[in-house]
């Protein structure tokens, strides 16, 4: 075991086990800025964190390809692995003062960092695709400080809640280093369970839309994990419907091109409509870690989802396999992580993961409490007469009491 394995594992804080929290087991393994701000940080991120637990166990053999899962949802507090996202993006808030936060979402995303933030004392102007109301969960959104905002059209999401902030003098969230922060704690989690001696993976195959989750991941894997052995390549896996990453990939680009969609109801997952990737400049990061890992992209499509839904895993499907570890998804209405086995599977078949090989499939969504019920306090259905349309709205409430 290499000086820096050692270091990792003495870091690790046992009084946190991860399945109750992986933010606070391994808040201590590297520095969040210098050592006053690192210090207060580490501090804030003890009373920020709530629950954000992982788990790793063996799911299934698959034409000689072993696959087990890393659960990123059972056990954490909002039910996606955007719950480490929200601890991280709050304690960040909190570091810095930010007491008021916009933010534009799919669901998930707006879900932890609402959950989160209010839990703490922010308060939130969440913006949403009005298609998505569906995803939520209510109880994210009950707090008093949690406003909750419609987008007719998908594709102006991001424009809107952009204007919104600077009118009213919002901080942005989560800005992008925070989000590579979140994604350390998950390579984190992988990297303990490798050098615990319960076993190494050939591949780590997850959903991606922008790509935070892999460059974060491996970033741990390189630098608190040198020299321990070989290094499992990368699959990552989009919607057909939505795969900028993919094309780009595909044709040798060195940039993206973003799509255009009208509705989310025409993608595979809706919650991950972003169509803009390339304004995180992840991109070239993505490249290099495929290159590095000798790693690939697939995509998923409609009917390829669907027939990997009905497909017999040993005498039963998917969400009986997962109900049998504890994770009920019931009715499919988040497919993100399902997207990623479905892709998995998929290069199987094709002869792309090779008999004998260990895969560790990322789970990062997938089951979901949403009742439709989530309270909208305004929509937008013209942007360039939102804030005055917004403005009118909030005097007229303010009218009636």
């Amino acid at each position: 075991m290499t000086d820096s394995n050692s270091s990792f594992l003495a870091s690790i804080d046992t009084k946190y086990p991860p399945e109750t929290s992986i933010v606070l087991r391994y808040r201590n393994a590297f520095m969040f800025g210098r050592q006053e701000e690192d210090s207060r940080f580490k501090d804030l991120l003890k009373s920020t964190s709530i629950q954000e637990g992982s788990r790793i166990f063996f799911l299934l053999n698959y034409k000689d390809v072993g696959i087990s899962a890393m659960d990123e949802t059972s056990l954490m507090y909002t039910n996606t692995l955007k719950s480490i996202d929200g601890c991280i993006t709050t304690a960040r808030c909190k570091l810095l003062g930010y007491d008021r936060v916009v933010m534009e979402t799919g669901g998930n995303t707006g879900s932890a960092l609402t959950a989160y933030g209010t839990h703490a004392g922010l308060e939130t102007f969440c913006f949403i695709p009005r298609e998505n109301l569906c995803l939520l969960n209510s109880k994210f959104f009950n707090s008093r400080k949690a406003h909750l905002l419609s987008v007719k059209d998908p594709g102006l999401v991001k424009e809107c809640a952009q204007q919104f902030g600077k009118r009213y003098g919002l901080k942005h969230i989560p800005e992008t280093p925070w989000r590579f922060e979140a994604s350390r704690f998950r390579g984190l989690r992988i990297l303990e369970h490798v050098l615990q001696g319960n076993e190494n993976f050939d591949w780590i195959t997850q959903t991606i839309s922008a790509g935070f989750g892999p460059i974060g991941i491996y970033w741990s894997f390189q630098h608190l994990g040198k020299n321990n052995g070989r290094v499992p390549r990368f699959l990552g896996i989009q919607q057909e419907a939505n795969c900028p990453m993919y094309r780009a990939w595909k044709t040798r680009r060195r940039n993206l091109r973003p799509f255009k969609i009208d509705s989310t109801s025409r993608l595979l997952s809706p919650v991950m409509y972003d169509v803009q990737p390339h304004t995180y400049g992840t991109y070239g990061d993505l490249l290099a870690l495929l290159k590095e890992t000798k790693g690939a992209l697939c995509t998923i499509n409609h009917s390829e989802f669907a027939a990997f839904m009905d497909r017999d895993l040993g005498g039963r499907g998917i969400l009986a396999l997962l109900k049998e570890h504890g994770i009920e998804i019931g009715e499919v209405k988040e497919r993100t992580g399902l997207i990623a086995l479905a892709g998995t599977l998929k290069e199987i078949d094709a002869g792309n993961i090779r008999k004998g090989s260990r895969v560790l499939w990322c789970l990062n969504s997938g089951m979901t409490h949403a009742d439709g019920q989530a309270t909208v306090e305004f929509e937008v259905t013209n942007p360039q007469t939102m804030l005055k349309d917004y403005e009118d709205h909030i005097s007229l409430v303010a009218q009636h009491g």
